[in-house]
């Protein structure tokens, strides 16, 4: 019987990790997204300075912060919800 619940919690920790994996793909996907949407937004207004940069390092860093918080976030409630799975 211990090696089953062995078995199980093993399971469900490979299901935890993948899905953990997604969300962080999820989030690679959506910074990548915004990313090109924000140059997309930014470039007429700021026109074409090849030495600025400081507004593009502003903007990677806020979404690599959200990204983070967001993966932060995601991992927290799987690591909750594998801490509530009743083992038999």
């Amino acid at each position: 019987m211990h090696t089953q619940n062995v078995t199980a919690q093993r399971k469900v920790t490979q299901q935890m990790k993948a899905t953990a994996r997604s969300a962080f793909e999820s989030v690679k996907a959506t910074i990548s997204v915004l990313r090109a949407y924000f140059a997309a937004r930014l470039t007429p207004v700021l026109g074409d300075e090849r030495g600025e940069i400081a507004s593009w390092v502003v903007v990677t860093a806020l979404v690599v912060v959200a990204a983070i918080a967001i993966v932060g976030i995601v991992v927290g409630k799987l690591t909750t919800t594998a801490n509530n799975i009743q083992t038999p």
